[in-house]
């Protein structure tokens, strides 16, 4: 289906090689901003479905070390600066973010974050460790698996737990993909939705994140910060069309 060909003025278009273009545009236009207006790089930049390569946000086993051609953020790694970045970020848009090192400290996170917001009622993605972690959860908890639960099950859920793909520290920004977890419903429905992401994982930009991306997503998801809509009077209301908490648990490589 994602090879399907359209017809637009006469030119036949794959979709697949129109998401190609599409992109690599994108990345063009913001390499040519990042450098005061300097000329676009020559050549087509192809996007790289190259995974971190960590049990974060990962199905792949891409060399978490390498840099994707077109990325400008740290890919083994990030720096106190990306991270410190990202986090104010998230704040200021909003959200909140723990810091952990290692699964053990992101389970008992996990634990004390659905305790504090009273969310009784979890459901979580198909991510591994996204269930690894609902499985420490104590027996004050309801586990919901996305598989076969119906929409009003869905909808009575308290909170929703995924994994991000990518974190972009220039705007606070998280990047799902479809292609890596059943995640969309799971990050717009529940009132709560906690997003699990490595700290490898950390785009400086959004050009950065856009060349990182996998070629086989079929949606890709950007989230900064809760559901906000405001009427015609500007009066700013929050969670209506999603979450009204976004709680990122940004896990750091143990030593």
């Amino acid at each position: 289906m994602a090879d399907a060909p359209a017809a637009r003025g006469g030119t036949v278009i794959r979709t697949a090689d129109a998401r190609r273009e599409i992109l690599r545009a994108i990345r063009e236009s913001l390499a040519e901003s990042a450098a005061g207006g300097g000329a676009a790089r020559e050549g087509p930049v192809e996007p790289r479905a190259a995974g971190p390569g960590s049990a974060v946000g990962s199905t792949g086993s891409a060399d978490p070390g390498a840099k994707p051609r077109g990325s400008t953020g740290p890919a083994a790694g990030a720096s106190k600066d990306v991270v410190s970045s990202f986090t104010e970020r998230l704040a200021a848009v909003g959200a909140q973010c723990t810091v952990v090192r290692g699964e053990a400290a992101a389970a008992h996170a996990l634990a004390d974050i659905l305790t504090d917001a009273a969310a009784r009622r979890v459901v979580g993605s198909d991510a591994p460790l996204v269930q690894r972690l609902l499985s420490a959860l104590g027996d004050g908890f309801v586990r919901e698996r996305l598989e076969g639960l119906s929409r009003d099950g869905l909808f009575a859920c308290d909170a929703g737990v995924t994994t991000a793909q990518w974190g972009i520290a220039e705007t606070g920004t998280l990047v799902l993909e479809s292609a890596r977890e059943k995640n969309r419903l799971l990050s717009l429905v529940p009132p709560i939705h906690v997003a699990l992401l490595s700290s490898t994982c950390l785009c400086d930009s959004l050009g950065d994140a856009l060349a990182r991306m996998s070629r086989a997503s079929h949606a890709i998801t950007l989230i900064t910060g809760p559901s906000r809509t405001s009427d015609i009077e500007l009066t700013l209301v929050v969670g209506v069309h999603g979450p009204q908490v976004v709680h990122v648990l940004l896990l750091e490589e143990e030593p």
